[in-house]
């Protein structure tokens, strides 16, 4: 054989030793690789399932909480139109104006007789006497006996013509007969607005049954009102037992397997449902499934062509990190040490790297977080403060100013709200100046902001009564003049001190009479109206600012509520205490153009009162005071 012979045999025995280990090499890390990126995908699976369970259980109860919320302010507005109503009808009209201007949500309200016609509607399109008593929310009233609220079924209002619920309770008379019935009509699509605040994907779903069965509202379909009142009494949240739970289904109105969890309500009858899409649930991680499917093509390419550079590159990537990782610990440690939390965003990823301080003081359950996307730092921010944080975030990144600080709110897991203050810095810019990553600290600073506020409150409130003092009443009477001088009002100051509260301060000590000042705030307030001022100006003497009269008397109708109270006795545990009070007011603009002659006016008046037997009412008319 040939020398040449023998070297080709040679190199070709080389070159099969050499292919047959990259083959080895080549199987085993393929094997570890797909393997791993089978694991993961499964974990993205289980993730998504789990996340999707904890989603929508978390905004089940929210929506419950928001729903109880709405259905109790509804049940008290028809309680107490109601008391309005059996008190004088010829009032009701108003009130029920005043109601519906403070509630702000599309409401209607309705009153029948006993046989169920129509007496009242602030709808203004039902004739008189229109007959309502066949419908079954007023008709159960005749059937059943005590004071319950009842949900109706969803269906068009016989006198708007609109979708609606009808929310209703009896009036009755003295004697338990009824009288007539109250209802209070909300379109269903007002309790859908919870919809609007998630983000659970497009194939989400919202419902509001009752709890045999019948939707009231519904979100996701492309024809709302088609499944009003559809019945449901076979959904399985219908028929389990307890307060709350969970299940998947397909659904039968629009064939989307959904997970769901429900929660019932059974004061009111009703029961919740948030759905979301399993296949949204799974979006979240499609796109890391499909970044790990594309790194193992990736590396198994690399393996392939450059398995020997890839384990160098890999080795010196691993030392790399070490110097890296040690450089951050120290660098953090020295933040740390100063109570601050530290965080690292990547402004092109638009995420952010918390510190386990930082992650303390924000509240925040993952290290790594959004940092203005969804449920990202934007969603913690107080919305009165996001503008403006937003705002100096915006202005430091495009180079307006040197740094980023901002002091404001932060929400935390259970709700509350702590005071950060936050600092930043764009430390990374690329080559057309464009920002690449901003790293800054946050410091809670919640107990300063705390005492601030303590502080703020000493300053304007009485001690005792937790009344505002003479320093917020009279900054509350400039601005009451000043909105009366634009849109030409007038202003009302009662001032009142306690008749025969020094005997009982003398007769038992100052602890009741400081029970009393208490006991005399409290009663006082439930004669005023919320825009009125109560406020403890010195020891037992008190003043009233009404911001908006048309005229003295009903300033002086004010007053004789507050003597009439006073004149009730007091009782201090085994107690009665029996006093009365000499009252004063005086009116801006007919005695004076500023708080400090309106005030004296009206404490001349008072002392006028005193001067003629006390327990009695003087007022002021006399014309502006130079």
């Amino acid at each position: 054989m040939s020398s040449h012979s023998s070297v080709a045999v040679f190199g070709g025995y080389v070159k099969r030793r050499v292919l047959r280990h990259l083959l080895l090499y080549l199987a085993l890390m393929l094997l570890v690789v797909w393997g791993l990126v089978a694991v993961e995908q499964a974990r993205f699976a289980e993730l998504a399932e789990a996340g999707g369970k904890s989603n929508v259980q978390n905004l089940s109860r929210a929506f419950s909480e928001e729903v109880k919320a709405t259905v109790g302010l509804i049940d008290l507005s028809l309680v107490q139109l109601r008391g309005t109503w059996q008190r004088d009808p010829a009032d009701f009209a108003q009130g029920v104006a005043e109601h519906a201007r403070h509630l702000r949500m599309p409401i209607h309200f309705t009153v029948t007789d006993a046989g169920g016609r129509l007496l009242y509607t602030n709808d203004g399109a039902g004739p008189p006497g229109l007959a309502l008593g066949e419908l079954p929310e007023f008709a159960i009233h005749r059937t059943q006996a005590g004071d319950r609220l009842y949900v109706g079924r969803p269906e068009r209002h016989r006198v708007s013509g609109q979708w609606s619920v009808q929310f209703t309770r009896p009036i009755r008379d003295a004697g338990g007969r009824l009288t007539g019935v109250i209802a209070a009509a909300v379109p269903p699509s007002y309790f859908l607005r919870f919809y609007n605040s998630i983000d659970l994907g497009p194939d989400a779903a919202v419902s509001l049954m009752r709890l045999d069965g019948t939707i009231i509202a519904r979100s996701s379909l492309p024809d709302g009102e088609r499944y009003m009142g559809v019945n449901m009494a076979q959904a399985p949240h219908i028929r389990a037992k307890g307060i709350s739970g969970m299940f998947r289904k397909v659904s039968v109105l629009d064939g989307i397997d959904r997970i769901f969890a429900w929660y019932k309500m059974p004061d009111y009858g009703l029961v919740v449902t948030v759905g979301q899409a399993v296949h949204d649930a799974e979006a979240r991680f499609t796109q890391q499934s499909a970044m790990m499917r594309n790194v193992g093509v990736v590396v198994s390419l690399v393996l392939g062509l450059l398995g020997w550079a890839a384990i160098g590159a890999a080795d010196r990537r691993r030392r790399a990190l070490r110097a890296l990782a040690a450089a951050e610990a120290r660098w953090k440690l020295a933040l740390n040490a100063a109570g601050d939390g530290v965080w690292d965003c990547d402004i092109t990823q638009g995420t952010a790297l918390l510190s386990p301080s930082a992650q303390r003081i924000l509240d925040s359950e993952h290290a790594t977080v959004s940092w203005f996307g969804s449920n990202g730092l934007a969603e913690l921010v107080h919305p009165d403060e996001f503008g403006a944080v937003r705002a100096a975030l915006r202005d430091h990144i495009e180079g307006i100013t040197p740094d980023y600080a901002m002091v404001h709110r932060i929400r935390m897991r259970d709700g509350s709200w702590r005071w950060i203050e936050a600092r930043g810095t764009v430390t990374e810019r690329g080559e057309r100046n464009e920002p690449l990553r901003m790293v800054g600290t946050f410091s809670n600073i919640d107990a300063r902001k705390q005492e601030e506020e303590r502080m703020r409150r000493m300053a304007h409130e009485d001690p005792l009564t937790k009344l505002p003092n003479r320093v917020l009443l009279d900054d509350r009477m400039r601005q009451a003049i000043r909105v009366a001088a634009r849109d030409g009002h007038k202003v009302g100051l009662i001032y009142f001190d306690l008749d025969k509260f020094k005997p009982v301060n003398d007769t038992y000590g100052h602890a009741v009479g400081d029970r009393l000042l208490c006991m005399v705030a409290e009663r006082v307030r439930g004669v005023l109206r919320e825009s009125d001022t109560l406020a403890r100006v010195g020891g037992d003497e008190f003043a009233v600012l009404l911001p908006r009269c048309a005229q003295a008397q009903d300033t002086e109708r004010v007053a004789a509520a507050i003597l009439a109270c006073l004149e009730q006795p007091f009782i201090d545990g085994p107690r009665e205490l029996n006093i009365s009070g000499s009252i004063g007011y005086a009116m801006y603009p007919d005695c004076g153009d500023d708080g400090e002659v309106l005030l004296h006016c009206a404490d001349l008046a008072m002392y006028d009162a005193k001067a003629h037997g006390r327990n009695r009412i003087s007022g002021s008319y006399r014309t502006r005071v130079g």
